[in-house]
């Protein structure tokens, strides 16, 4: 069963750790798993710029990411856009992601440990979403 606007907004704004998939220069999948924002129907990620996943993006910006419960009843939703990419130092959002994956004693102090180096903040816009909820089934 597709899950409804608002309950897929709800999911993505969890603290889950997403799945992105990129395409590799030979073509083959590339997965990885990745902390995420998600605001004003967008999605923004950090990696860096030695990053295989970086070097993906600048040669085919197409990215997937997958967020889901990992447990039963499963609910999942997939993403799918373009990616845009800009290196930067992003301290703030450093921080806010890493509170809210790691709780604020241990998000506080990875942040710390980051602050003023540059990340590449990838960024984009779904242009498609799938998405289902089990609960919502039938036995």
């Amino acid at each position: 069963m597709p899950m409804k606007k608002k309950d897929i907004e709800k999911l993505l704004k969890k603290p889950i750790v997403a799945v992105v998939a990129v395409t590799a220069p030979d073509g083959a999948p590339h997965a990885v798993p990745t902390w995420y924002e998600y605001a004003d129907g967008q999605i923004v990620f950090h990696t860096g710029a030695e990053s295989f996943k970086y070097k993906c993006l600048v040669r085919d910006p197409r990215v997937t990411l997958v967020v889901d419960t990992k447990k039963a009843p499963y609910k999942t939703v997939v993403l799918k856009g373009r990616a845009t990419l800009e290196e930067k130092v992003d301290d703030k959002r450093t921080e806010r992601m890493a509170v809210e994956y790691l709780g604020k004693k241990l998000g506080k102090a990875y942040a710390k440990s980051l602050k003023g180096n540059k990340v590449v903040v990838v960024t984009f816009k779904p242009s498609h979403t799938v998405s289902w909820d089990y609960s919502q089934e039938s036995p």
